[in-house]
């Protein structure tokens, strides 16, 4: 069973105890909320609105921040996804022309060959022709 800690954390002045993960995740999400309710604060009117209404207010800016975290994160997951298959083409295209140039040199060396048993044969010829 995954041990929950227990913290004492202060949000908007007041001290609240809260169990979860651990203590460093736990105070990090304090510190989260209570700076996005000392943000608000600084918005005029806010004060007037009665605590439910600040409530509300404050799930709305951190729902709307999740809310484009993700999208920013589907977003960047796409052009990941791009980004990989740009690069698997890329390879491909190396392989394909790695492939190329083997057949090539592998052509170059048999004709090379080919030139110098034809040279050789032209000698043999030759020797031959001006023997007679």
């Amino acid at each position: 069973m995954e041990k929950k800690d227990r913290l004492s954390v202060v949000i908007d002045g007041k001290v609240y105890v809260i169990s979860g993960g651990s203590s460093d995740h736990i105070q990090r999400i304090a510190n989260y909320v209570d700076n996005k309710i000392s943000e608000l604060k600084r918005q005029a009117g806010y004060n007037k609105l009665s605590p439910e209404y600040r409530s509300v207010l404050l799930s709305l800016n951190i729902a709307e921040e999740l809310f484009t975290a993700r999208e920013e994160a589907v977003v960047s997951s796409q052009e990941h996804q791009e980004q990989e298959a740009e690069i698997y083409k890329i390879k491909q295209d190396i392989v394909d022309k790695d492939l190329r140039i083997d057949t090539a040199n592998k052509l170059v060396i048999e004709y090379k060959t080919k030139v110098n048993e034809l040279q050789k044969r032209i000698i043999e010829l030759e020797t031959k022709n001006a023997l007679q």
